[in-house]
């Protein structure tokens, strides 16, 4: 199958050399800011129990999970308390909130299984669709409004899978996939991507790699005769699977387009089956990458820092140096023993490729006691977090070292129960690494972030027609969701996404064609693809800036490119406003403080942003805050 590529290269025309930052605009937060007492229970995400297993990637999107969704209307938001109850809220600009009960999710406990986060999504102004977290999709209906009144009511539900998402399972279930389920006429993974839930995962089952991704198809004519009433129970409906994708990481972009296509973004790329592995497009400097190891020991343990990479393997019998031939090359490891068939059998294996590329020449090994045999491996991206240890995932995770894991539980904060567990296999040393853990700074743990590859995909079959390759700029972050008015209005416009060049922040959409895209592949083919990216606009120094922040946890732009808005995990929200002209070296700057309301002592988290029209909505544990971006 030939691919086209989609090209990221930033437009200079739209690039301001001469900026030199921005300057901090005083406001008043007592006429910007609104803050409320949520009518509810608290909005509080599960704590972790002590047995849970999270990958780094689990992990990193259980802290950044947005819990405040986009209603059916214009300025309305959906948050699911902890009781499972979900609610609507009308964000007035002027007055105080008008909040509604929608639907009480059915609770499901698992002995086996760590849920998700739910989510809600909206349909249309008069359905809107629920997750709980674990496998059950809801279809709410609205039954009736009358000034300012309106009931709700479950008229169908589904499951997403073929059993439950399970995050870190004590131990090994059926494989279970991330999902999104689709409607007929709006279809697709990226139908509902609130219910794509980064904090569920499939289960720990040794068949690599981890993610799923399940394309399903509904058909709501099957529940046609309840719309318009209130059923006692819910219609059962049984969706289609259209295909499944396999990936070793969490998509961090899914979005159909106005064709039967949709765009995906995920680190390293992803697979439909294996069908895809040989013809996958690569820049020059990685086309070897894919290539599938001969043989990958399976019995090793490995860790990382933001330079280097540390693979351990314990040898059965006791061996000395000399027996080793250990070849390090750019892009694979060759691991053979001479008179050591034990270590031979287990450990040997040619040409086994890596993840990524390596300094060869800055690479070693060592063997200690003859039975510790240690690789060092020193990455020529530096920065950029393997995924997995070689390029074809065999499902061994990465051991953190405990200060480092500390770090990521600080993060957590109440999210996290005290005996958070990491992966280490049972009777495996911690690894020492290359360097202190201990002095890392915050921001390493963003990094998994970085090298996106997003492809173009055909619905029916999941099939790429198009694909960016490596090199492209680093994703940044994406751009708040539109109100369902603005979708449907649109054309189909997919939301863009904002992406690291040199220290800026470049946002770029997905533009549909009439034509071809006319862009050569790595064999020289052109073929035809629906959606290409385009550059729309640069916040300046965004990049740069972003970094600096230790506590973030929501970074978001304005898809009309007027702000750029980062939430730290309590109290700060800073508001980066567009420079006034194309050419000016300053823009404005604003940062809002929540106050430091405390509830048993602790502080507010903030769990949730939204953007609508010139009003951010924060969503924290018990209240919702309105701020007026014109005041800012």
């Amino acid at each position: 199958m030939s691919y086209s590529i989609l090209d990221f290269e930033p437009n200079t025309a739209l690039l301001n050399s001469r900026f030199d930052g921005y300057k901090l605009r005083l406001t008043d937060s007592e006429d910007a800011i609104r803050i409320y007492s949520l009518e509810s229970e608290a909005v509080s995400p599960q704590k972790l129990p002590d047995s849970a297993q999270l990958s780094y990637d689990e992990t990193y999107f259980r802290v950044h999970y947005n819990h405040l969704f986009i209603g059916p209307s214009d300025c309305t938001f959906i948050y699911i308390d902890s009781a499972g109850v979900a609610h609507m809220v009308y964000v007035d600009q002027d007055g105080p909130p008008q909040m509604i009960e929608l639907f009480a999710i059915p609770q499901k406990e698992s002995d086996s299984a760590l849920a998700g986060y739910p989510g809600a999504y909206s349909l249309s102004e008069d359905l809107i669709m629920l997750f709980d977290g674990v496998e059950s999709v809801y279809v709410l209906q609205r039954l009736f409004a009358y000034k300012g009144h309106e009931q709700w009511s479950a008229i169908a539900s589904f499951g997403i899978s073929a059993g439950p998402m399970a995050a870190g399972p004590v131990k090994p279930l059926p494989r279970a996939a991330d999902a999104t389920a689709g409607l007929s006429g709006n279809r697709g993974i990226g139908a509902c991507p609130s219910l794509a839930l980064p904090g569920t995962a499939a289960s720990r089952h040794p068949t690599p790699p981890p993610f799923c991704v399940k394309a399903l198809q509904v058909d709501l004519s099957q529940i046609a005769g309840n719309f318009g009433s209130q059923s006692a129970q819910p219609a059962t409906l049984y969706p289609c699977i259209v295909h499944t994708l396999r990936s070793h990481a969490i998509p961090v972009y899914c979005e159909n387009s106005a064709d039967d296509t949709y765009v995906l973004g995920v680190r390293d790329g992803i697979e439909l089956d294996d069908t895809e592995s040989a013809s996958r497009p690569h820049s020059p400097s990685k086309a070897s990458l894919s290539a599938v190891p001969p043989c990958i020991p399976d019995l090793y343990y490995w860790s990382q820092t933001s330079t280097d990479v540390t693979m351990c393997i314990e040898l059965p019998v006791s061996v000395n140096a000399r027996q080793i031939q250990c070849v390090l090359t750019r892009v694979a490891i060759t691991l053979r023993f001479s008179e050591a068939p034990e270590c031979e059998t287990k450990y040997g294996f040619n040409h086994a490729m890596l993840c990524d590329e390596i300094v060869a020449d800055e690479s070693v090994w060592t063997l200690e006691n003859g039975r510790l045999l240690t690789l060092y491996l020193q990455k020529v991206h530096e920065g950029a977090r393997w995924p997995t240890l070689f390029s074809k995932d065999d499902g061994v995770l990465e051991t953190m070292d405990p200060n480092e894991f500390a770090v990521i539980r600080e993060r957590l904060q109440r999210m996290t129960s005290d005996g958070f567990d990491m992966r280490r296999p049972a009777g495996v040393p911690t690894m020492a690494l290359g360097t202190d853990a201990a002095d890392q700074d915050d921001d390493e743990i963003e990094q998994d972030m970085s090298s996106v590859i997003f492809s173009v995909r055909d619905w029916g079959t999941g099939l790429a027609s198009a694909s960016s390759v490596a090199g492209s700029p680093d994703w940044l972050c994406p751009s708040f969701s539109r109100s369902l008015s603005r979708r449907q209005g649109s054309g189909n416009e997919l939301p863009p996404v904002c992406l690291k060049f040199d220290i800026d922040g470049t946002v770029f959409g997905f533009e549909g064609m009439d034509g071809a895209l006319h862009a050569k592949t790595s064999a020289g083919v052109h073929v035809d693809a629906s959606t290409r990216p385009r550059h729309l606009g640069t916040f300046s120094a965004l990049s740069y800036i972003q970094a600096s922040k230790r506590e973030k946890r929501f970074m978001y732009v304005d898809p009309d490119m007027t702000v750029a808005v980062l939430a730290e995990m309590q109290r700060r929200i800073y508001i980066y406003h567009q420079a006034a002209g194309a050419n000016l070296n300053t823009a404005a700057q604003s940062v809002m403080d929540l106050g430091n309301a405390t509830v048993a002592g602790e502080t507010e988290e903030i769990l949730g942003i939204q953007l609508c029209g010139h009003m951010l909505v924060v969503l924290r544990e018990h209240s919702i805050c309105a701020i007026d971006l014109d005041r800012c």
